[in-house]
């Protein structure tokens, strides 16, 4: 089973404290969803576009890749990335958009290297400096290890729907599916993850 091997790519390229906002400096993490968890994606890919909502102020719009966008757009839509991730900084699951092609670009290299794999079996750091047109993002990988027993309770209760961003809806609420099923043991023996 590869990581990456369900992520669509673009042909061209809820409650704020339940996102990432990558600070300067270290933002470190651990990716826990994938493409392929049920009973809902831990892990999807999409086009944003802004708009402004009926009180004036901005909104992103999210809709699948390969489907028309829903409305016109003042600047061009991007592509993004959304997942499940542990904030170590938050010490809770969070979700992780990004829309940089660099960082999104590095994700799918490292889970089709062979060294590296499967990005859910190690930490992710990412430094972030800058600001502005002049911010800039470097991610690094860090040794593999098993996730702690603190993210699997976390993972094992959890209830995100990142299928609602689609929606406009909130991947929080209490309509969210229950946690994925455990990913199946390799031939190595049990997932790290």
């Amino acid at each position: 089973m590869s990581f990456a091997k369900n992520i669509k790519r673009s042909p061209s390229g809820g409650s704020s404290d339940n996102y990432v906002r990558l600070g300067q400096g270290e933002n470190k993490f651990r990716i826990i969803g994938s493409t392929e968890d049920k009973p809902t994606p831990g892990f999807i890919s999409g086009m944003v576009g802004w708009g402004n909502n009926e009180e004036g102020k901005r909104k992103p719009t999210r809709y699948e890749i390969g489907t028309p966008a829903p409305m016109s757009f003042d600047e061009k839509p991007k592509e993004f990335f959304a997942m499940i991730v542990w904030s170590y900084a938050e010490s809770k699951l969070m979700i992780l958009e990004i829309a940089q092609a660099g960082l999104k670009d590095k994700i799918i290299e490292l889970s089709e290297d062979a060294d590296w794999g499967d990005p859910r079996k190690y930490d992710v750091s990412i430094v972030r400096n800058g600001e502005g047109l002049d911010t800039s993002y470097v991610m690094t990988p860090k040794p593999m290890k098993p996730r702690s027993q603190e993210i699997n309770d976390a993972v094992s209760s959890m209830k995100i729907n990142l299928l609602a961003l689609f929606e406009g809806g909130d991947p929080f609420s209490d309509e969210a599916p229950s946690a994925p099923e455990a990913p199946e043991a390799n031939n190595e023996g049990p997932d790290p993850f």
